[in-house]
């Protein structure tokens, strides 16, 4: 076989964010079509949660392979969600930019990521609930006292959001991953000077050398 017969191998990257941004468009139309019901709170939430992780993931691994190779990209997969969105701006512009902490997008996302964790890992919690003595009866166990039960236990009717939505709605944090994809992912690194999701680091304060020498004291 000739060395122009001879097949080559190629690599091929799958970007998961496309199947989850056209998961999430989806979601959208549906969620306001329906008018909003609880019952695509959790999916529409967690499917934004994904978009948002696959983004930062693709974003950074690819920059970081590029730039320092295979070692710092590995690096940056092992950071928390959380420190990969702080890591993101200032990361893909060599520092130059930081992420606003204080903006509503930032806010949203990061409220996105603690939702996204809070169903992930969803706990059984106990409460406390008064009742009158009336509410209350005993039930008696072999050789102990009654223990009282609750006659009519207060159930309230199950959140079928778990709290998802409480702080942001679904479409917020959609929103919130539009625009930090038209804001930065569409405009850095070199048309950043007027987004407000991010901060110019060279308008700071920064930190200035004292010396740029060693200097070896003798006895």
């Amino acid at each position: 076989m000739s060395e122009e017969t001879k097949s080559k191998k190629y690599g091929r990257i799958t970007f998961k964010s496309v199947s989850l941004g056209r998961a999430l468009h989806i979601l959208r139309k549906h969620y306001e079509a329906e008018k909003q019901p609880e019952a695509l709170v959790i999916p529409y939430v967690l499917t934004c949660a994904a978009y948002l992780e696959s983004k930062l993931n693709e974003s950074l691994f690819l920059f970081a392979m590029k730039r320092y190779g295979n070692e710092v990209a590995d690096a940056l997969m092992s950071l928390s969600l959380p420190k990969k969105l702080n890591v993101l701006v200032p990361v893909l512009t060599d520092g130059k930019y930081r992420i606003n902490t204080k903006h509503i997008v930032y806010q949203r996302l990061a409220s996105l990521i603690r939702v996204r964790n809070s169903l992930a890992h969803a706990k059984s919690e106990i409460e406390e609930v008064d009742e009158d003595p009336e509410g209350l009866f005993g039930i008696p166990f072999f050789l102990t006292d009654p223990t009282e039960m609750l006659r009519r236990p207060k159930i309230d009717l199950p959140d079928l959001t778990l709290g998802a939505a409480k702080t942001f709605s679904p479409l917020e944090y959609h929103d919130a991953l539009q625009k930090l994809e038209r804001w930065f992912h569409l405009r850095y690194p070199d048309r950043l000077g007027k987004v407000a999701i991010v901060l110019d680091r060279s308008k700071e304060p920064q930190w200035k050398e004292a010396t740029s020498k060693m200097v070896k004291f003798l006895e």
